[in-house]
């Protein structure tokens, strides 16, 4: 069985969105000590976004979407530092497409399992939307496709085989995926240009 490894934060950098206060104060003092490069800020407004690659923020006093991103969608793990355990600003809080929370007061431990509860999440969350995102891709390419050759056996008077095949070499002449190549037909590409560039084939 391989053992998974554990994350290291040495030199990550990391945001607090909160006011000066012990809390922030208290979670600044625990990710230096973790080796990480710390950034603190009142308000989200004046972050500089790209360079953030994991973010702490208070839900209590956020009325709104504060992040540069879709809700629900973070391109950074987000931790939730929450102090009223209100239904309302849990639910706020899980819209935002957190990872973990933090609950206020800040202590002396908890903020290392944040981290990695934090970093574990946002990265299955990840894979899961790239994976999603490749089958709903593969599911277009696929009506693409089919509508090019639909197109190709209507114009042409050839079975779908020969359609396929068609397709299959004229791509391969161009040096292009056959979707590529599909996409280009159905956008206007004439046929006159190469249905019969392997006669053969037909």
């Amino acid at each position: 069985m391989k053992t998974q490894s554990v994350p290291v934060f040495r030199g990550r950098r990391a945001l607090i969105v909160h006011k000066d206060d012990r809390d922030r104060q208290l979670l600044e003092s625990q990710l230096l000590r973790l080796g990480m490069t710390v950034t603190c800020s009142s308000w989200c407004s004046d972050v500089d976004w790209p360079v953030v690659q994991i973010c702490f923020f208070d839900t209590d006093t956020q009325r709104k979407h504060p992040f540069p991103w879709p809700v629900g969608a973070p391109n950074i793990p987000l931790i939730a530092m929450i102090g009223s355990e209100t239904p309302e600003r849990i639910q706020w809080s899980m819209a935002q497409g957190i990872s973990a929370f933090l609950v206020k007061p800040v202590r002396s431990r908890g903020t290392y399992l944040a981290l990695l509860q934090a970093e574990e999440i946002h990265k299955q969350r990840s894979v899961a939307i790239s994976e999603i995102n490749e089958l709903k891709d593969r599911v277009k390419s696929r009506r693409i496709v089919f509508k090019a050759l639909l197109l190709i056996m209507k114009r042409s008077r050839i079975d779908e085989d020969q359609a396929f095949e068609r397709l299959q070499a004229v791509s391969m002449e161009r040096g292009i995926s056959i979707e590529e190549l599909c996409v280009s037909l159905l956008c206007g590409d004439t046929l006159d240009e190469w249905q019969t560039a392997r006669a053969d084939t037909g």
